[in-house]
């Protein structure tokens, strides 16, 4: 079961992975980082968009941290950044985050459940956390990853030819591939596709890192208005 989940999602991840946030290639002169929180020393800017979206559904578990507040409309950033830096090192670097948060922050969700989640994207070589403060009054989340994209691609290589195909499925049989992959990893495929969630916008940042040719740095902030 666990398998062919990441096999259905594998392929989503890879159809995913044009859809990337801006320009690739080496950082943009004008990319900055607008969200108040700290990136890895000497991660380069790749990319920052704002975004808008409005969340009438219950997300799924990677999600609801940071969308905590529930449906309505939210506004964010994502911002990609690339380093040199070896997973292993981002990967201490995020757990020092998480125990010890940056000035106003607190983690946001700990325990069983999330671990579980974090298990799984790891085999994907995704790792996260979600943090949270207080923005003018407002609930302010934020979700921090750290991606090798080369893992990335030695887990969805072999599905590469079944790539784009998620978005077009009928619903009644797309509903039942969601909620298995949701069971499986903590997340649904239909979430992973939307980069305006924590694991899709690290997915759709695949082509800047690659081109890159490091690891990455994600960040996506959220304020509900």
């Amino acid at each position: 079961m666990k398998h062919s989940c990441l096999a259905a999602l594998a392929a989503v991840l890879a159809a995913c992975s044009s859809a990337n946030h801006g320009s690739a290639g080496n950082p943009s002169p004008s990319a900055t980082n607008p969200v108040a929180f700290p990136l890895f020393e000497g991660a380069d800017v790749l990319s920052a968009r704002e975004w808008h979206n409005t969340v009438s559904a219950r997300p799924g578990f990677a999600d609801r941290a940071l969308l905590a507040e529930g449906s309505g409309t939210y506004d964010g950033h994502d911002v990609v950044a690339g380093t040199q830096a070896l997973m292993p090192v981002l990967e201490s670097w995020l757990g020092g985050l998480a125990t010890n948060p940056p000035a106003g922050y607190h983690i946001a969700v700990t325990g069983n459940g999330v671990e579980a989640v974090r298990t799984h994207t790891r085999e994907l070589g995704i790792d996260f956390a979600v943090f949270e403060d207080a923005e003018q009054g407002k609930r302010h989340g934020v979700a921090v990853l750290v991606v090798d994209p080369e893992t990335l691609d030695e887990k969805v290589g072999p599905m590469l030819g079944l790539i784009g195909r998620f978005k077009h499925v009928p619903r009644m049989l797309r509903d039942p591939l969601d909620a298995q992959a949701e069971k499986q990893t903590g997340f649904s495929i239909s979430e992973a596709t939307n980069p305006d969630t924590p694991i899709g916008a690290a997915i759709a940042a695949l082509d800047e890192l690659r081109d890159f040719g490091g690891r990455g740095i994600v960040l996506i902030d959220a304020v509900k208005q």
